[in-house]
């Protein structure tokens, strides 16, 4: 099956909100894709934050069993779309994979920012705004 993978700095916070989203909202039935993240600079292994986890967890996504990835050519080679948090990311991606720029897409025109280190609230916003974006995806995705 071919894998939409969602791309962030740490893959602790805003890539595994989308891809816990992009599960929840029915998004891998509705498009036949499935649902992964990474992230640019993050070691493999790290828990999502316990603000994603209890942001994302408000809307419906388990993110309890998130563990960190490092973005791989690999993975990137394979995935049928990247989809990343802001235009840096989209910058950096295109930067790395060149061969890749056909399927490297934000998941709003606006970035959305980092929540890292802030507070519930903070990450309520995030997640607002990532579950928004992950909507319109899985509707363009479904047509």
């Amino acid at each position: 099956m071919d894998k939409i993978v969602f791309i962030c700095t740490g893959n602790t916070c805003r890539s595994p909100m989308a891809e816990g989203f992009f599960r929840a909202l029915g998004g891998e039935e509705k498009t036949g894709l499935t649902a992964a993240s990474a992230g640019l600079y993050t070691e493999n292994g790290l828990p999502a934050s316990a603000n994603a986890v209890a942001a994302a967890g408000e809307r419906g996504a388990d993110l309890s069993a998130h563990r960190s990835r490092q973005l791989t050519a690999e993975t990137a080679e394979h995935a049928k779309y990247l989809v990343c948090m802001t235009g840096a990311h989209y910058d950096r991606l295109c930067e790395l994979f060149p061969d890749c720029a056909d399927k490297i897409f934000t998941l709003l025109p606006e970035d959305i920012s980092d929540p890292f280190g802030g507070d519930l609230a903070t990450y309520r916003r995030s997640a607002a705004e990532i579950d928004k974006g992950v909507q319109a995806v899985i509707e363009s995705l479904s047509r």
